[in-house]
């Protein structure tokens, strides 16, 4: 199984880095931000000129998955409607300063985990946690220094079968998948978890993830 196309929903650095990785590994690219797609047009060019701009509307057509790469302040921006059936992969940090929507907050003050508040307002979507935990520069390395670093990304969902589409897209962009036991487990690759932009294998991840949970 290979990933052939992807959809970003975000046009920041990490969107970006994004776009750039999977192009150079082959993938075809559909990328929405906050501006029109036809104002999107020079920004590509510099950023990430192999992608396709298109309207938010349009981001979750014809691709295999939609990476959401926005801040959390920002999703009450984003149409749940329009990411109905598809693979939702939430690449978002929570940052302690960072104002939330009330949906949000009240998630997280219910013990939920930053993924799993996704999970409950994209409803209509399926949630998976993944790409956040690693730096845009990281992201977008060159692919010989990515292989020598062996470096390891952790996948938290409950559906053993989007795991399984992620994790080529993680393989695709030249890193080590690592499936965690569901989608509840994502909280461990928040900015607060001892993961959290670091560079491990695939059995140093998983020892200080069940560190982590065992505490």
């Amino acid at each position: 199984m290979r990933i052939k196309k992807i959809g970003i929903l975000g046009a920041g650095r990490a969107g970006t880095a994004l776009a750039r990785a999977a192009a150079s590994a082959g993938i075809q690219v559909k990328i929405a931000g906050t501006r029109p797609a036809r104002q999107m047009k020079y920004h590509l060019m510099q950023y990430a000129p192999h992608a396709l701009a298109v309207g938010a509307g349009e981001i979750a057509e014809d691709v295999e998955l939609v990476a959401l790469m926005v801040p959390q302040e920002d999703l009450d921006d984003v149409d749940t409607d329009s990411l109905a059936g598809v693979l939702l992969i939430d690449a978002t940090n929570r940052w302690e300063d960072e104002p939330l929507p009330a949906w949000f907050q009240d998630s997280l003050d219910r013990g939920l985990s930053s993924s799993e508040a996704i999970a409950e307002h994209f409803s209509q979507s399926r949630v998976a946690k993944a790409l956040n935990h690693i730096s845009h520069w990281d992201l977008d390395a060159d692919r010989a220094v990515k292989a020598e670093a062996q470096r390891a990304l952790a996948i938290a969902t409950d559906s053993p079968g989007d795991t399984a589409v992620v994790a080529c897209l993680i393989s695709q962009l030249g890193f080590t998948p690592v499936q965690l036991a569901d989608l509840a487990q994502g909280r461990s690759l928040e900015p607060s978890g001892r993961i959290f932009n670091e560079v491990l294998g695939a059995e140093d991840l998983i020892q200080r993830i069940s560190e982590e949970t065992a505490r």
